[in-house]
């Protein structure tokens, strides 16, 4: 009997949405194959492919990657559509308040999951605290994002990370999180609260989040030039965020030879193959934690209500210029500790955020509970007619509006902005990968894939 033996009305296959490339190929394509091993066919490509597709698509159990607000149209056409909802939320790790994170749910999308994949004990317990939380079920289940971070794992990136050694020789990684204040879109402001939400309040956080983020911002450009020559001839390369405007970051090097603006592959090579991190915010942190690398919180501008706790508790605090590049020749020089002289209950801090860091991997915990609680997972009845045709109708119309907004630039549809986030992939790129993952866990079952349409393609065990 396969490990996922049928069950009565529960589909047996997954629907895996990419959205941005560099941070989520790898961690799903490794779930989908742990999926296909357990005899489950996964439908794996990217999110707006996938969503162009789903009237052709079977039921099928659908993996979100949000459970905010901005979900709540493609939610209830999934429903309609007769497809089960389960969810993880890629960014209630790194909040700058548990306030600001439940203005941003609303309760018809909130509720529409079957099970809600929290990062860990602390995004749990703020979920739980949501007014409109009707009980439905959630389960602290890291993220496979961390799984690829692991010892057990970490030659994974290894072939990435001796790369760009060999490209970079010896160098410190910035990252930046500031596509509130310098998105790829002009003028564009990520700050989306759900309907009911106490407006003076939000407009409150909004305008406070936007004036801390931007000073920060500021603060960080000024860095750059500083920053390239106190640590030269050691190369600079700036990582910024998906969703924010790198050419800021090449004006700000100011021409200096040692300063490298990338947005290439995932984050946790950069982190493997650089001697430490410079942050404010990010979820980089948390990643350079885990891997061993030391992280840096630059912090000019001091914010019990803007800052994210987390990254900074993770990261050697410097709130000047000069205690930067104090810490990092430390670094360099090989006199600091490897973990940056971080306190020893990194670990403890690090499992209540992510119930992943350690014991089970994030993808078993996730595939684990959508056999123990099939129950959940229940296909709807097929006599839901209307409610097709209101979903077919619904498709159909929003991508008539899609076709629009995607040729408008300064829409977060534009054909632009998600050809940046997401540029595709090929089916190269998926054998290479498998070939990796196979080489780390041989016992992995061989698998077959076919393409199911345009950037989309059925990953199952042979």
């Amino acid at each position: 009997m396969p490990h996922n033996a049928p069950i009565a009305n529960r589909s047996d296959t997954i629907i895996l949405p990419v959205e941005t490339l560099t941070r989520e190929f790898d961690a799903k394509l490794h779930l989908a194959l742990r999926a296909a091993a357990r005899g489950w066919r996964v439908i794996f490509g990217g999110r707006t492919a996938i969503h162009s597709a789903l009237p052709s698509l079977p039921r099928s159990i659908y993996v979100a990657k949000g459970i905010r607000t901005g979900n709540r149209r493609i939610f209830k056409l999934l429903d309609q559509l007769g497809h089960v909802i389960v969810a993880l939320d890629e960014e209630s790790l790194i909040r700058q308040s548990d306030e600001a994170l439940l203005m941003m749910l609303d309760e018809e999308t909130f509720n529409r999951p079957r099970l809600l994949y929290a990062w860990g004990k602390s995004d749990a317990d703020v979920w739980r605290t949501f007014k409109g939380y009707h009980g439905n079920s959630i389960i602290e289940a890291g993220n496979p994002r961390i799984d690829l971070l692991r010892p057990e794992l970490s030659g994974y990136f290894a072939p990435d990370a001796a790369a760009l050694v060999q490209k970079f020789g010896t160098y410190v990684v910035v990252s930046t999180n500031f596509s509130m204040v310098n998105h790829y879109i002009p003028d564009h402001v990520r700050f989306r609260t759900a309907k009911g939400t106490d407006v003076d309040r939000s407009e409150t956080l909004k305008s406070g989040l936007i004036e801390h983020k931007s000073k920060i911002f500021e603060s960080f450009r000024k860095l750059i030039p500083r920053l390239a020559d106190a640590i030269a001839p050691v190369n600079l390369v700036i990582r910024s965020h998906p969703s924010e405007n790198a050419s800021v970051w090449a004006a700000a090097a100011a021409g200096r030879k040692n300063v490298h603006v990338v947005h290439e592959g995932p984050m946790a090579p950069w982190l493997m193959a650089a001697k430490a991190l410079v942050q404010n915010g990010c979820t980089s942190a948390v990643e350079a934690a885990i891997i061993g690398t030391p992280a840096l919180a630059f912090r000019p501008h001091i914010s019990e209500t803007y800052e994210v706790d987390l990254s900074n508790r993770l990261s050697v605090d410097c709130t000047t210029a000069e205690e930067l590049f104090s810490a990092l020749q430390k670094i360099l020089s090989g006199n600091s500790p490897p973990d940056g002289g971080l306190h020893t209950n990194r670990m403890a801090l690090l499992r209540r955020h992510i119930a992943s860091v350690d014991g089970p991997l994030s993808c078993e915990r996730i595939l684990d509970s959508l056999e123990n609680q099939a129950n959940l997972l229940a296909l709807s009845p097929d006599n839901r007619l209307m409610q097709r045709l209101s979903g077919l109708a619904g498709h159909y119309r929003r991508r008539a509006i899609r076709a629009f907004t995607t040729r408008l630039r300064r829409s977060k549809s534009s054909r632009t902005y998600t050809s940046h986030k997401f540029p595709g992939f090929t089916e190269d790129m998926i054998v290479n990968r498998i070939e990796r993952f196979r080489k780390i866990f041989p016992n992995l079952p061989e698998v077959s894939r076919h393409r199911l349409g345009r950037g989309i393609f059925v990953i199952e065990k042979r």
